[in-house]
Formats: C-alpha cells, sequence, structure tokens
C-alpha cells in the first residue's frame, strides 16, 4: 500500500513539473517575418527573361526592371487583412514606371496567400519547416501542384547582398528528355521574396537543344 501510495505520489509530482516547464517554454515562433506586409512596403527586382521560339528558330533576351509597392489594404470576409500591391515595369534604359497590374497578398494564421491575374497561390505555409509541403493551388482551378521547402534558414546571397537567413520554396521540378520546368521562390526574413527562378522549356530528344519555352528570374535589388 506504501508502494502504491509513493507511485501515485511520483506521478503527480511530475506531472506538475511537466505542466510548469510548458508553461515556462518559450512559445513557438510560426516565422511570420519571412512574408512582410505592411503598408507603404517597396520592393525592386532585376528582372533577366529569355525566350525561345521554334516557330522562327529565335532566342530573346529582355532584361528590365519590376517594382511591388503596397498601396492599401483592406479587411476580407474571412477577417484576415488583405494588401492590395500595385505591379510596375521600367525599362533599364528609361526612368519611367508603367502601371502593370493589381496583386493582392495575405497572411493568415497558417500560410500567405497571393491572388496574381485572377488565381490564389498558397506561396507559404506557418510555420515552415524543412521538407514541409503542401498544395499551393488549393485556392484556385488550375490543378493540384505540391510545393516543398527545400532550403530553411540558410544564408544565402542575392545581387550581391547577403541574407543571414532564407528559406527557399520549389513549387515544380520536372525533367525529362523532351520537358524541363522548375519554379523555385526564396524569402528572407524581414524582407520577403528576394529571389525567383522560373524555367519552362522543350527540348530537342535527339541532342538536348532548347527549342521553345522561356527562363526568367527575379532578384531583389532594393526594398523599404
Amino acid at each position: 500500500m506504501k508502494k502504491l501510495g509513493y507511485a501515485v505520489l511520483t506521478f503527480m509530482v511530475m506531472l506538475v513539473l511537466s505542466c510548469t516547464k510548458e508553461k515556462n517554454a518559450a512559445p513557438k515562433s510560426f516565422q511570420y517575418e519571412y512574408y512582410p506586409l505592411a503598408k507603404t512596403k517597396v520592393w525592386v527586382y532585376d528582372v533577366d527573361s529569355t525566350h525561345y521560339n521554334n516557330f522562327n528558330n529565335s532566342v530573346t533576351n529582355f532584361q528590365f526592371q519590376i517594382k511591388d509597392s503596397i498601396a492599401d489594404f483592406f479587411i476580407g470576409l474571412s477577417g484576415d487583412t488583405i494588401f492590395r500591391v500595385e505591379r510596375y515595369k521600367k525599362q533599364n534604359n528609361s526612368n519611367t514606371w508603367v502601371f502593370q497590374k493589381s496583386i493582392a497578398r495575405s497572411k493568415s494564421i497558417r500560410a500567405a496567400e497571393e491572388t496574381l491575374d485572377n488565381q490564389t497561390f498558397v506561396r507559404l505555409i506557418f510555420p515552415p519547416e524543412f521538407g514541409a509541403q503542401w498544395n499551393g493551388n488549393s485556392r484556385n482551378n488550375i490543378g493540384e501542384q505540391s510545393y516543398t521547402i527545400t532550403d530553411f534558414e540558410v544564408a544565402k546571397e542575392v545581387n550581391g547582398t547577403s541574407y543571414p537567413s532564407t528559406l527557399t520554396v520549389t513549387q515544380i521540378d520536372e525533367n525529362n528528355l523532351i520537358r524541363e520546368e522548375f519554379a523555385t521562390e526564396t524569402y528572407a526574413k524581414e524582407i520577403g521574396l528576394i529571389n525567383k527562378e522560373v524555367k519552362a522549356i522543350d527540348k530537342n530528344i535527339s541532342n538536348g537543344r532548347i527549342t521553345n519555352g522561356f527562363v526568367y528570374s527575379f532578384k531583389l535589388r532594393a526594398n523599404n
């Protein structure tokens, strides 16, 4: 009987200590800093784009700048704050920014979303973890696409600037003898998107030469 009482007492002490540790433990960080949203934030990107055309066997390169500027925000039906982003384009030899389109971005407890050309994409989930996967197209009708965090909390350099903590989301990575598709986005803490790489090309099965498609990159130039 004494042994039973001692066992019960020991169990109770361990339970109390466990609860105390849980109460004193630091709250889990959801790492929202990787997708910062606030009115007046601006991101400027250097864009390098190459298009391959099998109709006339041409290869055309374009270089320009894109500016994403948060112009306003409103509260959506779900209660989330939705930020309206205005996208502008500027040729490298010009000083004039030309309006392109409006984009909506939002951040809920568990996900960051972007609505672009009337399609909503789940760009990031919270808390992000290495190897985490989700359907990036779960909020649109394009078809299921598995996104994966393939780098997490690593230092990277983009466009000559070093970022101490970044994560990379691989949106698609498919490669065979006749088709290659690849898309990644890299985010830095307190900054947001710093690099985007996209490739969608067709290849000649006999020699691997690119016959059609495009390759482009966004590299962060400046932000505030």
